[in-house]
């Protein structure tokens, strides 16, 4: 699925949250959403799926207006992760990720042997197996998180807007995910758009990327370009001795 938002403007208030954003993405490429907290980068999610609505520009799906597209279809096609909140899940693991396969089962319908199928091929990739009975309550947040983002892919979706996938996760289970989340972008033609707080990431495996700043300006196009020490100090005002600091004590002093 492609995606082109052109002239993105949101107003809070009086208060303007992000201007002028444009970008493009096309299917199999991953696009992250960089920046301080207080930008915009939650909102602008919002704003691409629907649950808040641009005071100015225009977002288009496989080049239909959103305000056009049959709403039904496009909640096949796409798949949402959202920041995880404390809140109570009253279901099992495997009952959990089956409610990713809504959208193809029907309302008051059960699950057929295909949906079983999909919810067990992606419990075994995410290697959920010893947990998949049970009761979400009785999970960590990063093994919440998993099931969460297992939950989107099992509808097969043909794009994944994820809020900050690594939330909870360790350093191990961050690059899985990612890893996960490659594969499935360029063997099945997926676009993903992940807002996320972790360069290292990024650098590793997203294609575009978007650094947004507090005066409302912002960086984008491939992440090999826009992720360099100039854009990052200049978004986090950093210094530029951070980074020598950091590869200092990482690699000299171990």
């Amino acid at each position: 699925m492609n995606i082109k938002v052109k002239k993105a403007t949101f107003f809070y208030g009086k208060r303007c949250i992000f201007n002028n954003i444009n970008f493009e993405l096309n299917e199999g490429e991953m696009l992250t959403i960089l920046g301080p907290n207080g930008v915009g980068k939650t909102t602008l999610i919002k704003c691409l799926l629907g649950f808040s609505q641009l005071n100015q520009g225009n977002i288009f799906f496989d080049n239909k207006l959103y305000k056009d597209i049959n709403k039904k279809i496009f909640w096949k096609k796409i798949s949402y992760v959202p920041q995880i909140k404390e809140f109570n899940f009253s279901y099992d693991v495997k009952s959990m990720i089956m409610l990713g396969r809504n959208p193809y089962i029907g309302f008051m319908k059960m699950p057929e042997k295909n949906d079983h199928y999909e919810v067990e091929k992606i419990i075994e990739l995410f290697n959920l197996e010893k947990i998949k009975n049970k009761s979400m309550n009785n999970l960590s947040g990063g093994e919440k998180q998993m099931v969460l983002i297992a939950r989107a892919m099992v509808s097969n979706p043909e794009m994944m807007i994820i809020d900050e996938p690594e939330l909870n996760l360790d350093i191990s289970n961050q690059d899985k995910i990612f890893k996960i989340l490659n594969k499935l972008i360029k063997n099945k033609k997926v676009s993903c758009i992940i807002n996320t707080h972790n360069p290292i990431n990024v650098i590793k495996y997203s294609d575009l990327s978007i650094l947004m700043k507090k005066d409302l300006s912002y960086y984008y196009g491939k992440t090999n370009e826009v992720l360099n020490i100039d854009n990052i100090t200049d978004v986090f005002e950093l210094s530029k001795d951070y980074f020598k600091k950091i590869k200092d004590k990482i690699f000299l002093e171990v």
